[in-house]
């Protein structure tokens, strides 16, 4: 589902800044978001289903007690507009500054408000009216008069999995998912006991944010060393590289040189294969050449007269005589 991550704990020589991402960037996210759009639509023309969460919601009303709801009325307070967007930035300067991770900390930011701006975008789309009490009434006021998804679970979510993927090592990480997991449930339950969300609103914000956190992924691997490399930032463990649009113009350069080149490449290699044919037509005629004298039949031998004994002895007693 996702590409190996390469992350910024520090290894001999560095590795490039890299988040894990979806492989198919495009298509999941959609898929999730208009699936749980649907599915809160359905749920808004479905008055049988909001009666019975509304049921469930009067029931927990008539149970409360000092502590939970304290313990409740804190969590509305912490995971308010403001306070996240103060959460998300104080998380940033701590990166930044305190631990010297200046591209963690971007990365850190884009991934929680993606996620968290997921959350916004499906409440839009579906607009499910807040929780209507028959009896009794909501722990305290909220702000805003959509309810599906809950935007106090979706921010919980995305500021964990956007910490956990900046983290450096995995001993962090699996720290950071674990209290983050109990902080999320706690979010959720404390949403449904204050009467502000109905249980089916927190449950929808979990696939809704974290899809969001993976396409803020994508869009970090890309804008992050970018930025990186404008502002010459530096991190331990990281090694520098270019953005894609200044590999892309390198690339083109390059392509450029190679165009620049290939005229007298095609000329050079015409003159050698003019050269080779040349050669070869020479090496062909001498060959044949060869073959023609080997060919030809050898002169016939002169003929010898035979070798007369008697007329040679003869001729001898005459010289004698």
């Amino acid at each position: 589902m996702t590409t190996p991550a390469q992350y910024t704990s520090p290894s001999p020589g560095g590795s490039p800044w890299q988040l894990p991402q979806l492989r198919h960037r495009v298509a999941v996210p959609l898929v999730t978001v208009l699936l749980t759009a649907t599915i809160g639509r359905l749920l808004v023309l479905s008055p049988q289903v909001t009666d019975a969460e509304t049921a469930l919601l009067e029931g927990l009303s008539q149970h409360r007690n000092a502590l939970l709801d304290a313990l409740a009325s804190a969590v509305q307070l912490a995971l308010s507009n403001g306070a996240v967007v103060l959460v998300v930035a104080a998380v940033i300067g701590w990166l930044a500054v305190v631990r010297r991770r200046p591209l963690d900390a971007t990365g850190f930011g884009i991934l929680a408000l993606a996620g968290w701006g997921a959350v916004g975008l499906v409440k839009v789309l579906v607009d499910r009216p807040r929780p209507t009490f028959l009896t009794g009434d909501p722990l305290s006021p909220v702000s805003g008069s959509l309810s599906f998804p809950s935007s106090h679970t979706g921010a919980a979510v995305a500021i964990v999995l956007a910490l956990s993927l900046v983290a450096s090592s995995r001993r962090a990480r699996r720290s950071i998912l674990l209290w983050g997991t109990l902080a999320t449930v706690l979010v959720g339950a404390a949403r449904v006991y204050s009467g502000a969300h109905y249980p089916l609103d927190v449950l929808a914000a979990l696939p809704v944010a974290a899809v969001g956190v993976m396409v803020g992924a994508s869009v970090a691997n890309t804008v992050v060393p970018a930025l990186a490399f404008g502002f010459s930032w530096q991190q331990a463990g990281v090694t520098p590289r270019l953005p894609a649009t200044a590999d892309a113009a390198a690339r083109k350069s390059a392509g450029g040189t190679r165009s620049a080149q290939a005229p007298a490449a095609r000329s050079t290699a015409a003159r050698t294969t003019r050269s080779t044919a040349a050669t070869a037509r020479a090496q062909a005629e001498t060959r044949r050449g060869t073959r023609s004298t080997e060919e030809q039949p050898a002169a016939p031998a002169a003929r010898t007269a035979p070798y007369d004994v008697a007329a040679h002895t003869g001729h001898r007693s005459d010289r004698a005589a």
